[in-house]
């Protein structure tokens, strides 16, 4: 009897626990896609390890880093839909390679301040650019340049991370 008792326990355990990952994943992916495009797979969020953003995303990507001993790995998606250009993801190159920015190519101008607006509302800093935090996740700046919407996770290791303060 105690042998059924501990093994019921030790599998509710288990499925309590893998439960738990399961919903702290989804959270992870609604959330950080609040500060992300309609446009981009509603999988991919910040901090997604390059070989996780590779499963989700598939194979229309682009490696436009020149050398594998680069700071960070750049990716690109052409032709990603009718307002869109091309879509560049960068990935610090070391540990998991964590995705930490986006840059968002729209065909004029206007669509770009159009998205960005959409997303986060007027700019909250130097207005032009926007702040974001949200509780239990990095911070994001975004800007707009030229047809570009950029979006930056403050992620360690990356490129932006000492530059915040």
């Amino acid at each position: 009897m105690k042998k059924k008792y501990a093994l019921a326990t030790g599998l509710l355990l288990l499925t309590l626990c893998l439960g738990n990952i399961s919903a702290k994943a989804q959270s992870k992916t609604g959330q950080f896609g609040d500060v992300l495009p309609p446009e981009l797979n509603s999988e991919i969020f910040f901090g997604i390890s390059l070989a996780d953003f590779k499963n989700v995303n598939g194979s229309n990507l682009k490696l436009e880093s020149e050398r594998n001993d680069d700071f960070r790995l750049i990716y690109t998606q052409p032709n990603y839909s009718p307002d869109i250009t091309y879509i560049v993801y960068y990935f610090n190159n070391e540990q998991h390679k964590p995705f930490y920015e986006t840059i968002i190519n729209y065909r004029y101008e206007e669509q770009a301040k159009k998205a960005g607006t959409r997303l986060f509302g007027q700019p909250n800093y130097n207005k032009t650019e926007w702040r974001i935090k949200m509780a239990g996740m990095p911070e994001i700046w975004s800007w707009i340049y030229k047809t570009k919407l950029v979006i930056v996770a403050k992620i360690p290791g990356s490129e932006w991370y000492n530059e915040w303060n």
